[in-house]
């Protein structure tokens, strides 16, 4: 079978270039090794500017937007912002939930040039000239003009095809608490940053709804016994009779060490398969959500022949595009922030929390 365009992943970079695909004529394939939905561990949260970056409503998928952040440094010094617009709230979001719905609505606004196939892995990717071949673990072939690899940390494309060779990760565990009734309804407007209360790293307390919080550890630095650290940070943050369930999870976030090639002739990688993630924060949604949509709106344009960009490849375009859009804020936060976060814990809290 032969398609414009294959992607491979369907979180959110992958749905959001799957739904900028929707109302074009392209034949569009995207491949998901999990059965749909598939529940992915995450936060769950992204900055309100990430709204910006969707051609949809998301409404119907938000769980919360919260409206105080407490931020501390290893449980002291605590710094209270509110915010008094649902603008500016930070969004929360079950990722399982979201990336369908993106999926969903690209199929609704679309004119039924999506497919999708799950419960699939890729074998193996070549690149010819005029074309991407796909091997699928069923046996078949399929074939496209461009392929945004979307597959996320630990995808297998990437280093297939000699790009993100020194690929470095942060390990992170994400717990799903649920609360009694009465907790949750006195902290469902708050998110907890607690720097440092992990050497190198943070946890973080972000409520959901129906109960939920998601509650987790990351650190940057060297190993540690994570189930430990989390196991603390718990206990140090909940009261042990409001807490109903606890199920843990764990994932690794991919460092950003600056630019990096991420872009062949004919495959782009998107999100957390190119390493876009904020260096100090572990964010990853918003630069998934964008960077799926650059490689879209690049795709798109090369297949309409425009002039301006067949005079340069379709790789530099979209490194460059990534570069002035993504990666100029990546990489202020990893030349100031990151570095003092590391070196000087105060200074961090002095400079870029008390701000």
């Amino acid at each position: 079978m032969q398609y414009d365009v294959i992607i491979v992943g369907a979180g959110p970079a992958g749905a959001n270039a799957a739904l900028e695909f929707a109302r074009s004529n392209l034949e569009v394939l995207l491949i998901e090794k999990e059965s749909l939905p598939r529940k992915k561990p995450c936060g769950g949260a992204m900055p309100a500017s990430a709204e910006k970056l969707l051609s949809i409503d998301i409404s119907k998928v938000v769980k919360n937007r919260t409206k105080v952040l407490r931020q501390y440094h290893n449980y002291e010094k605590e710094i209270v912002k509110i915010l008094h617009d649902d603008t500016n709230a930070p969004i929360l979001i079950n990722r399982s939930e979201f990336d369908m719905f993106l999926l969903e609505q690209a199929r609704v606004v679309g004119s039924g040039n999506l497919e999708i196939i799950d419960k699939c892995r890729v074998v193996s990717v070549g690149e010819s000239p005029q074309m991407v071949h796909v091997v699928l673990e069923n046996g078949k072939t399929v074939e496209a003009k461009y392929l945004i690899a979307a597959d996320g940390a630990l995808g297998k494309i990437a280093p297939s095809i000699g790009l993100m060779q020194k690929r470095k990760f942060a390990p992170s565990l994400d717990a799903e608490i649920t609360t009694s009734a009465q907790y949750y309804d006195k902290h469902c407007d708050t998110m907890v940053m607690n720097y440092f209360c992990v050497p190198h790293g943070y946890g973080w307390i972000f409520p959901k709804d129906k109960n939920l919080f998601s509650c987790g550890v990351l650190t940057w630095g060297k190993a540690l016994n994570l189930n430990k650290e989390l196991d603390d940070f718990i206990a140090r943050s909940f009261p042990g009779e409001s807490i109903e369930n606890i199920e843990v999870s764990g994932y690794p976030i991919p460092i950003y060490q600056g630019t990096e090639q991420i872009s062949t002739q004919r495959i782009l990688l998107a999100g957390d398969a190119a390493a876009l993630v904020d260096p100090v924060s572990g964010e990853g949604i918003r630069f998934a959500l964008h960077s799926g949509k650059i490689s879209a709106i690049v795709i798109m344009e090369a297949l309409k022949g425009d002039t301006d960009l067949l005079s340069d490849s379709i790789s530099q375009k979209y490194q460059k595009m990534i570069d002035e859009e993504i990666g100029k804020e990546l990489k202020t936060k990893l030349s100031f922030a990151s570095l003092t976060f590391h070196s000087s814990p105060d200074m961090f809290y002095k400079i870029f929390l008390k701000r």
